[in-house]
């Protein structure tokens, strides 16, 4: 098997555990009286927010790195480093301090911290996200200036994911937890600017390191498709728990942002204001 056919089998893997997870929330974790009447879901149960958020983590790793692999080989390695280290720093700095998210604290579900701090899955799960959301920036701005537009457009794809993911991770299960619930499903707004101010730092490294310059090799379908497997789990948990602002919210800033980067393309298109050769990356 080729190492592109084997990144497709683990996306279909991802996707298969993504569904099951969130069908095992939708019974058995949305109705625990459940677990009286089937004797058998209680040890599953007993280990499956735990095994199954773990998992996810290093099968969407796993899939990515192949889906990478096929292409740019190790061209990747210095991207991961980049992201590992920002964001470990920023959740270091979140669960001591505060900073830049507001005071928070992990659970022992995402298994051995670093420091007692931050889970270990934690910063490849950065990644994870980061690298799917700059190439569609990537792909979206090919037809007008790019720099600072990929930045600010692959931090805000980034941050989408956060919509729901922390409703689902900290609302609805106890992966973390807030110090000061706040008002959006007891996440506090200083999240959200942490998390953009985070994918900037994220971002400008993968300018300064070319990033863009390999991952234009990279189908964008594939990233499309990628993106969306990992935020269908924390999607379907908040759908599933009818967490409708979080659902709005996540759906409806995507869309305004693919749409608006297609319609001021094609304006720059045809007013002469931006680059507009066909097929060009943008990456200059």
């Amino acid at each position: 098997m080729t190492t592109r056919k084997f990144s497709r089998a683990m996306l279909g893997v991802l996707v298969t555990l993504n569904a099951v997870s969130i069908f095992g929330f939708a019974t058995f974790g949305r109705h625990p009286e459940w677990l009286a009447r089937y004797p058998w879901s209680v040890p599953v149960f007993a280990v499956a927010n735990a095994a199954f958020a773990q998992g996810q983590i290093l099968v969407s790793l796993v899939t990515l790195l192949l889906l990478l692999w096929s292409e740019v080989r190790w061209g990747w390695l210095a991207a991961f480093v980049s992201v590992v280290a920002l964001s470990g720093l920023s959740e270091f700095l979140g669960t001591s301090f505060g900073i830049p998210f507001g005071k928070y604290e992990y659970t022992s579900l995402l298994g051995a911290k670093f420091l007692g701090k931050v889970p270990f899955l934690i910063p490849p799960s950065w990644f994870v996200m980061a690298i799917p959301s700059f190439g569609l920036a990537t792909w979206l701005s090919r037809r007008h200036p790019a720099r600072v537009y990929r930045i600010g457009v692959g931090s805000l794809l980034l941050l989408m994911w956060d919509l729901t993911l922390d409703p689902a991770m900290s609302f609805l299960l106890p992966f973390w937890i807030w110090e000061k619930p706040g008002t959006f499903y007891g996440m506090p707004w200083s999240n959200l600017f942490g998390w953009y101010v985070t994918g900037l730092a994220i971002m400008g490294a993968f300018e300064g390191l070319g990033v863009s310059r390999w991952l234009v090799r990279v189908n964008p379908r594939s990233l499309a498709i990628f993106y969306l497997a990992n935020l269908m789990l924390p999607l379907g948990m908040v759908l599933v728990a009818g967490l409708w602002s979080s659902v709005l919210f996540t759906v409806g800033v995507t869309a305004a942002v693919a749409l608006g980067s297609l319609r001021l393309g094609a304006w720059q298109e045809s007013s002469g204001a931006g680059p507009a050769a066909a097929g060009s990356p943008g990456v200059g």
